[in-house]
C-alpha cells in the first residue's frame, strides 16, 4: 500500500467512525426505549445496564390497558388525524405546486410569499384565536380541528417541496401529451404526477410524522374523546402517583412502530427522490 493509499484509507476510516458515532448518538434513545420496554420496571434504570435485563418480559405491554385504558383508542385518533391530514394536504398541495411551477405570472408571487410566511408563525399564535371559533362550531373534542389545523401548517412546506420536483420535469413532456390530444389536466395526471412520485413519498413521510407526533393542537382542541396518543403519553408521564416507566416505554415503542412501517414502505421512493438530479445527462 502506497503512502497515498494509506492516507486515503485513514481518511475513509475516520469518516466512517465519525458517521458511526453520530448514528449511535441519534439512535441511542430509541434503542434504550425499545430494549427497556421489555425489561421489568426494577431493571430499567439498573447500572450497569444490561441488554435485555435478566428477565425478558412482555408484561409492560400487557399492563398498558390497565395503566392507560384509553391509549389504544387515542392511538386510533392519532391514525385518523394523520391519514386525514396527509390526504387533505396532498389534495391541496399537489395542485398548488403545479400552478406555482407552470404558471409564470407576477401575481402569483404574493400567495407564494404568504404560504411561506404562514409557516413561520408559531402554532400557538394560531391556536388561541381558533379555539373560540372551533367551540362556536361545536368541533371541540373531535378530530376535525386537528386535521384542519395540521393541514394548514403542512400545506405550505408540502407545496414548496412538490414545486421543486415539478420544476425538474420538462414541460415539453406535457406539451407533447397535449399535442396528442390531452388537455393540461390530463397531461398532468398521466405524465407529471407519476414522475413526481418520489416527491409525493417524501411529502407523505414529512407530513405524516408531523401529524402523528402533533401535541399542541390535540392538547388545546381535545379533552377526552378525540385525545391523541402523544397527549395520553404526556399525561401518563405527569401522573401524580408517579410514572410507570415500563408501561410508558412500551406505549412509546408502539407509537414508534407505524412511522417505521411507513418509512420502510416508501423508502425506495425516498431514495429515488434524494438521488433525482444527482446525475446529469
Amino acid at each position: 500500500m502506497t503512502a497515498y493509499q494509506f492516507r486515503q484509507f485513514g481518511i475513509g476510516a475516520v469518516k466512517w467512525m465519525l458517521l458511526g458515532l453520530v448514528l449511535l448518538w441519534a439512535a441511542f434513545p430509541i434503542i434504550f426505549m425499545v430494549m427497556s420496554s421489555f425489561k421489568p420496571a426494577a431493571e430499567i434504570w439498573a447500572y450497569p445496564p444490561g441488554l435485555w435485563g435478566s428477565h425478558f418480559t412482555f408484561g409492560n405491554y400487557e399492563e398498558i390497558g390497565r395503566y392507560s385504558p384509553t391509549y389504544f383508542r387515542d392511538l386510533g385518533n392519532s391514525l385518523q388525524v394523520t391519514v386525514g391530514g396527509v390526504v387533505l394536504t396532498l389534495l391541496t398541495s399537489i395542485g398548488a405546486a403545479f400552478v406555482f411551477s407552470r404558471i409564470r405570472t407576477g401575481w402569483l408571487k404574493l400567495p407564494g410569499l404568504l404560504i411561506i410566511v404562514i409557516r413561520m408563525f408559531p402554532p400557538i399564535v394560531v391556536v388561541i384565536p381558533l379555539f373560540p371559533l372551533m367551540s362556536a362550531l361545536g368541533l371541540l373534542d373531535t378530530v376535525t380541528p386537528l386535521v384542519l389545523a395540521g393541514t394548514a401548517f403542512s400545506v405550505s412546506i408540502a407545496t414548496m417541496l412538490l414545486k421543486a420536483f415539478i420544476d425538474d420535469i420538462p414541460i415539453e413532456l406535457e406539451q407533447a401529451a397535449m399535442i396528442d390530444g390531452c388537455n393540461q389536466f390530463q397531461a398532468f395526471i398521466r405524465i407529471t404526477l407519476p414522475l413526481i412520485a418520489p416527491g409525493i413519498a417524501a411529502v407523505v413521510v414529512f407530513v405524516a410524522v408531523g401529524l402523528w407526533n402533533e401535541y399542541l393542537f390535540a392538547l388545546i382542541f381535545t379533552s377526552t374523546e378525540a385525545r391523541t396518543a402523544p397527549v395520553t403519553i404526556a399525561i401518563a408521564v405527569s401522573n401524580p402517583d408517579g410514572a410507570r416507566w415500563g408501561q410508558l416505554l412500551a406505549m412509546s415503542t408502539i407509537h414508534l412502530v407505524p412511522v417505521v412501517i411507513l418509512v420502510m414502505a416508501v423508502h425506495r421512493q425516498l431514495v429515488q427522490g434524494m438521488t433525482t438530479g444527482a446525475v446529469k445527462g
